[in-house]
């Protein structure tokens, strides 16, 4: 099964990058038939991108009022409009992919809960702590993705 993962967030606002440090701990587990792709924010031209995956997940952080400081979920296509209209969340990606091009990915969301938002590259300790578990916890996932046949959400 090929997969993509997709770390999304503001790379200079510290903890709000840690889908980007993520994916380059990623590029370190030799994964096969796994795509990385880093970026602020998930644009409408994903939808054509990740149509040619049978996975997605995605790695962003979450607010300082999360209730868990990793919260992993699957995400189903499902389309809302926003406030904002430049905002598309993973469910939101899918659904359009369903719609414009009649497949979407098993999609898989994981939110580390951020502490420091302010400017700057790093990662606070426990932040960085939490996204060294995910990058664990991917890197057995796309293996049993790459080996499994079936449904990814159940492998």
């Amino acid at each position: 099964m090929r997969t993509l993962v997709i770390g999304y967030g503001n790379n200079s606002r510290r903890d709000d990058g840690v889908g980007w440090y993520v994916v380059e701990r990623l590029r370190h587990c030799g994964l096969e038939q796994v795509d990385l792709l880093t970026t602020h924010q998930l644009e409408v031209e994903l939808a054509e991108t990740i149509r040619h995956y049978d996975v997605v997940i995605f790695v962003d952080a979450a607010t300082q009022d999360a209730p868990r400081a990793i919260d992993r979920r699957q995400v189903q296509p499902s389309y809302q409009s926003h406030a904002v209209a430049h905002y598309l969340t993973p469910s939101d990606l899918l659904a359009l992919s369903q719609t414009l091009y009649h497949t979407a990915p098993h999609g898989l969301l994981f939110s580390i809960r951020g502490e420091d938002f302010d400017f700057g590259e790093t990662l606070s300790p426990t932040v960085r702590e939490c996204a060294d578990k995910v990058v664990t916890e991917i890197c057995q996932l796309a293996r049993m993705f790459a080996q499994s046949k079936g449904d990814p959400v159940h492998a």
